[in-house]
């Protein structure tokens, strides 16, 4: 199985050949962390607003998982913003989640990926992929 390396600068997915608006052109749909395997899958799907040329779900897939963990959302926020990319960034192992995150970074910081809903999933991990049949 072929695998594409990845990486986020700010509401962008790129790869070599593509770059995905993950936050204006598709709505996440949620994650799911393997304790074995030490993987987490982020699954997003395309919205209305995303190009004929994209209208395809993208999984991208951390591997090697050293630290996964997330703050809650905002209560008073409609459920809707959860959906809503705002932002993604790199912060060091030893900073807190509301640190201001970077685009470039060592290997070993953390990836914080911050919906509009206020809720933030920090995770910390060997490679990052898009998975061969999504993209």
């Amino acid at each position: 199985m072929s695998i594409v390396h990845c990486k986020f600068r700010e509401v962008e997915l790129e790869t070599e050949s593509e770059s995905f608006d993950l936050h204006n052109d598709f709505d996440f749909a949620g994650c799911a962390y393997d304790v074995v395997a030490r993987s987490v899958s982020l699954r997003w799907i395309p919205n209305e607003y995303a190009s004929s040329n994209q209208r395809r779900s993208i999984v991208v897939e951390m591997r090697g998982v050293f630290h996964f963990s997330s703050s809650p959302r905002d209560p008073d926020v409609p459920f809707s913003e959860d959906t809503c990319l705002s932002s993604v960034g790199l912060i060091p192992p030893s900073a807190p989640m509301l640190d201001s995150a970077q685009s470039d970074a060592p290997p070993n910081w953390h990836h914080v990926f911050t919906f509009m809903s206020g809720f933030r999933l920090r995770i910390g991990a060997e490679s990052l992929f898009v998975l061969p049949n999504d993209i």
